[in-house]
Parts: C-alpha cells; sequence; structure tokens
C-alpha cells in the first residue's frame, strides 16, 4: 500500500510542533502537492506513531486510490 502510495505521490510527512531536536509532530497527508494537515500530536519515534503512519497508508490508500 505504501509503495502504491508514492507511485500516486501521496506521503505521510512528520510536521515537528515546535523548533527543536526532540519536539512531538503532528501527521500530514500531502496529496500530490496539497498538504492536508493534521491535528493530533503524537510523540516523536514511538511505536504509536509508526503504527499510527501505517493506518494513514492504509486510510489514504481506501480513500485517494480506491476511492473507498
Amino acid at each position: 500500500m505504501q509503495e502504491a502510495c508514492w507511485y500516486e505521490n501521496i506521503y505521510i510527512v512528520q510536521r515537528p510542533s515546535k523548533r527543536g531536536a526532540k519536539s512531538d509532530v503532528y501527521l500530514d497527508i500531502d496529496y500530490k502537492g496539497q498538504i492536508l494537515k493534521g491535528k493530533k500530536l503524537y510523540k516523536q519515534n514511538s511505536i504509536h506513531l509508526e503504527n499510527t503512519i501505517e493506518e494513514a497508508y492504509r486510510y489514504s490508500y481506501k480513500r485517494f486510490i480506491l476511492k473507498q
């Protein structure tokens, strides 16, 4: 799913909440250059963040590629 999203220029991007090396991050969806900004904060380098990124790619695949 991730590769299919990348092929269609859909990316999940981490955006820091503030400057600094260990700041929390927001997850944004870059859909062909259009940024859909996330509102929920995630702890950087956490298992929860990794799982959420995978879930975001699944959502993007179903929503933007399969049109479900």
